[in-house]
């Protein structure tokens, strides 16, 4: 450091600053700090201005405006000091989410290729670290994440339709319900959307169709009787409005103390944004949601947020729909499907 002298140049933007710098200094020049100051340096300006700290080493250049060695020297080591501790921060803050890969060409490229799948970056580096250096590798690590549940135990029971406005629930319990009818096995529909005509109308449609009794409920205190009294007769098929789904979900919390009878499905909309999808989900995480479906996949550029909220729900899926027709467009996926999904097609 001895060698070392300092100074401090101002301008009005970070480039006249660096002006400055390489004017006096040279390209030799080393960039020891900026920041920003108010007006300038004893008003000298009437904006603010960037005040830009270079340091050269003696046998390099001099200058008799230079501040003194001892003086200079001292504000170098304040100077790194700093930047020292900055450094370790980032890397404290950075490990647990980068942590240090050693991996080859293939291996980058599967990253990469996750990456630009949607998948979220810590679950990728999980991915890649766990698997060898191929596309084979890499989609069974995923597929023996994902867990497929189908609509089997819905068969004995039924599902009540939750999540928020336009992801799908009405049209999904639709395609449902005809999966269970083609199975001949009896459905029952309830609706607590009773404000929508078109709701209404349809599922009245439907009941024709499938010779399936419909309700309307207009209270979501009158549930539990009309729930137990249809409980092993039909699979009884919920439907709930979108714009308070959270307030479904507290009242079935304080009217079924001891559990809800029939399985709750959390419905997610595939072309969502993952941070609004987990923004979502974890407002109603804590109400026992037993299993998450998929919509719109048709409308989705990539895939990789069915990995990310599988594991970050926990829950397994029930099915996924890719279209809005009916009663086509649904199907429940096998895990190597998913697989293939997330993974581009590949």
């Amino acid at each position: 450091m001895e060698g070392m002298q300092v100074k401090k140049f101002v301008g009005q933007t970070f480039k006249e600053a660096m002006e400055a710098v390489k004017k006096e200094f040279g390209p030799d020049a080393i960039i020891i700090s900026h920041r920003q100051i108010k007006n300038g340096p004893l008003g000298m300006f009437k904006k603010d201005a960037i005040e830009v700290t270079a340091a050269i080493d003696k046998t390099v250049a001099a200058s008799p405006d230079m501040v003194s060695t001892s003086g200079g020297t001292e504000e170098i080591l304040r100077e790194l000091k700093g930047l020292r501790d900055e450094i370790g921060f980032l890397k404290e803050t950075l490990r647990p989410v980068v942590p240090t890969l050693k991996i080859g060409k293939e291996k980058r490229g599967l990253f990469n290729l996750l990456i630009r799948q949607g998948v979220e970056t810590q679950l990728a580096i999980v991915l890649i670290e766990r698997s060898r250096e191929n596309i084979d590798s890499l989609k069974r690590v995923i597929s023996n994440d994902m867990k497929v549940q189908g609509i089997s135990p819905v068969e004995e029971r039924g599902m009540i339709f939750l999540g928020p406005p336009g992801a799908g629930k009405t049209t999904t319990l639709s395609k449902i319900a005809h999966m269970i009818h083609s199975k001949k096995r009896p459905v029952g529909i309830m609706t607590l959307e009773d404000n929508r005509i078109s709701t209404i109308a349809h599922f009245k449609e439907m009941s024709r169709t499938l010779h399936c009794s419909i309700r309307s409920v207009r209270n979501i205190s009158e549930l539990p009787k009309l729930i137990y009294k249809e409980i092993g007769r039909v699979s009884l098929l919920i439907d709930t409005p979108g714009y308070d789904f959270k307030d479904t979900l507290q009242g079935l919390a304080e009217i079924f103390p001891s559990g809800f009878p029939l399985k709750k499905c959390f419905v997610m909309d595939t072309s969502m944004n993952d941070q609004s999808a987990l923004k979502i989900w974890e407002s109603c995480a804590s109400y026992g949601i037993d299993t998450i479906g998929f919509t719109k996949l048709d409308l989705a550029t990539h895939f990789g947020s069915l990995y990310n909220m599988s594991i970050i729900t926990g829950r397994p899926l029930s099915f996924m729909t890719t279209g809005p027709d009916i009663p086509q467009d649904i199907r429940i996926p096998s895990p190597d499907f998913l697989a293939s999904l997330v993974v581009g097609g590949v």
